[in-house]
């Protein structure tokens, strides 16, 4: 079954003229022979090609049309690209026939931005290039613990085709975790698990609580987390019980897979840069960092073309790392981001702090939030909003829907969120401790 799966993906490129299997074997040479002179041509041309198309098709770089090289480019980052999103969108290309992607993003704000066809062909061949390296394959059975809203969801039939298993971290508790477990252990099918990793930190936490060690008998053969990195806690626990290697992936929304950790245990992050120009700024000038200094993540998407990205400012920071077995390969130490704290509901369960990302994206009047827990039952909600908010009591009740009927649920007006030494704002503050 996994191999006619596998197949009949393939089958199917083939008939929309091999778009992502031609995407793939790109992404593989370029990857795979960092140190051939005819990559380096090929990513220099996919840098010009991309420069020369956006100052010629946007507002907002037709200015650099006299650029000789990528630092003559601002950096950018979410707030100059919302205030002024027009200027960033490609004359060649009619808005009503990109594909929009929304995001609360990292500051708080909703952040929305368009992709053509052949930049989300590309992230398809991205996912699966990358996703190999950690040893899934096309046809295996995909384990997806995230936040899934039940306006979102599919039929059954939808996810079974997909060959995929719709986990909600909303609520995993220890019943929901048995019912995996049992699921895994039953099937004769091979599984990769893709998700939160707080959701596997949860999970990990239950098996150690049942099993006394023994190891999960089901055929896993990867384990990938994103949105945050894995502690060592959750790394080593997932693969100790699953006994395959566990890695982070660093990506965004608005972008894709800009790196991944490799399976050798380093922790190092591959970047992908078959797909990206990635830089390293510092923190406090758009200058280069030093050799083993920490610095702000700046990456040039090379391939969306409706709306294009250069030189965007993630808001992560990084350092490079150097591999002296992989020459002309680029890697990062970690990548930091900011991490979320956690939250619990007025019974006192744990509850995972990326309700926040099922909620927000959609209150686009909402400049930026955060909720802070202050007692048992006490919940603050500060939002920054322009003019008139009117869907306040919609808000408190989603909330509520998550933290408990009988939450003390506030909200308050204000006209900033206070940025971090890092230059971010947190989303979410927990003055409770829970005894």
């Amino acid at each position: 079954m996994e191999s006619i799966r596998k197949e009949t993906f393939w089958i199917l490129d083939l008939f929309k003229g091999k778009q992502i299997k031609n995407n793939y074997h790109d992404i593989q040479y370029i990857i795979k022979n960092s140190t051939n002179e005819s990559v380096e041509k090929k990513k220099k041309k996919y840098v010009n090609d991309l420069l020369e198309h956006a100052t010629e098709t946007t507002r907002f770089y037709s200015k650099f049309k006299n650029y000789t090289s990528l630092n003559d480019f601002p950096v950018i980052d979410k707030n100059i690209i919302r205030n002024q999103l027009d200027n960033f969108i490609s004359a060649k290309f009619n808005r009503k026939g990109l594909t929009s992607v929304v995001t609360s993003g990292s500051t708080g704000t909703p952040f929305k931005v368009y992709h053509d066809k052949t930049k989300i062909n590309r992230n398809y061949a991205d996912t699966i290039f990358f996703a190999e390296l950690a040893g899934y394959r096309i046809g295996h059975r995909l384990m997806y613990m995230k936040i899934w809203a039940k306006q979102k969801m599919r039929n059954t039939l939808h996810y079974r085709i997909q060959n995929m298993v719709p986990i909600d971290v909303i609520r995993l508790n220890d019943d929901q975790m048995h019912k995996l477990i049992n699921k895994l252990e039953k099937s004769k099918a091979t599984f990769g698990f893709l998700g939160y990793a707080s959701a596997m930190e949860e999970l990990c936490k239950y098996l150690d609580k049942t099993r006394n060690g023994a190891p999960v008998k089901a055929n896993v053969r990867s384990i990938i987390s994103m949105s945050e990195s894995l502690n060592d806690y959750t790394r080593k626990t997932m693969t100790k019980y699953f006994a395959t290697p566990a890695v982070s992936r660093y990506s965004n929304l608005e972008n894709g897979i800009i790196a991944q950790q490799l399976t050798d245990g380093s922790g190092q992050y591959l970047v992908n840069t078959a797909s990206y120009v990635l830089e390293l700024l510092k923190l406090d000038s758009n200058i280069p960092a030093e050799p083993g200094e920490a610095g702000r993540i700046v990456i040039t998407d090379l391939f969306n073309y409706a709306m294009p990205f250069i030189r965007y400012d993630t808001g992560d920071l990084s350092i490079v790392a150097t591999s002296p077995n992989q020459p002309g390969k680029l890697f990062l130490s970690s990548v930091e981001g900011r991490k979320l704290d956690q939250l619990y509901d007025t019974k006192g369960n744990r509850i995972s702090s990326y309700i926040m990302y099922k909620n927000m994206w959609q209150y686009t009047e909402i400049d930026q939030y955060q909720l802070i827990q202050n007692g048992e039952k006490e919940y603050l909600f500060k939002i920054n909003v322009k003019g008139d908010f009117f869907r306040e009591d919609q808000l408190k009740k989603e909330f509520i829907s998550y933290l408990g009927d009988d939450a003390v649920f506030e909200i308050e007006y204000v006209n900033e969120i206070p940025l971090l030494a890092s230059g971010k704002r947190k989303k979410i503050v927990n003055n409770y401790i829970k005894k």
